[in-house]
């Protein structure tokens, strides 16, 4: 998806951000990629990029490092689910819900990531979107 078929699905679904927030740098994905040894796809950059223009329900977390929604990082949340001593070290949360579930991208599988959902009460992580796109896609579904 281009960053602005993607801006399109949200306009339709979320709030606009009040306050003006700063994209992810080059070198905040950077910094990213190379903790996971990971290059991201497009869809997801857009899309967190996107993030500094909407408000989403839940955590969306952040890879900016300068002025944010406040949320934690991505490489917060990733530090301090694998100390917890369950966490999959493959797994990359960048959505949390709430109650410590969250959507998560494959280290092993790079740009081409499913989304996986990661259920918190029995460590378990499930096949959510077959692409990132399609979990774009399906966003209106899921928030509606």
């Amino acid at each position: 998806m281009t960053k602005e078929e993607i801006d399109s699905v949200l306009f339709k679904i979320l709030e606009p951000e009040d306050a003006k927030l700063d994209s992810p740098s080059n070198e905040d994905w950077n910094i990213l990629s190379d903790k996971f040894k990971c290059e991201f796809s497009d869809d997801f950059k857009f899309f967190i990029d996107l993030m500094s223009k909407y408000m989403f329900p839940g955590d969306i977390y952040n890879v900016a490092t300068g002025k944010n929604n406040g949320n934690d990082s991505i490489n917060f949340v990733y530090d301090y689910e694998k100390k917890s001593g369950d966490w999959d070290k493959d797994f990359i949360p960048f959505y949390g819900i709430g109650n410590s579930d969250y959507f998560c991208l494959n280290i092993k599988e790079c740009q081409q990531s499913k989304v996986y959902y990661f259920y918190h009460e029995d460590s378990r992580f499930e096949v959510y979107s077959d692409s990132f796109e399609l979990w774009i896609k399906d966003l209106p579904n899921f928030l509606g």
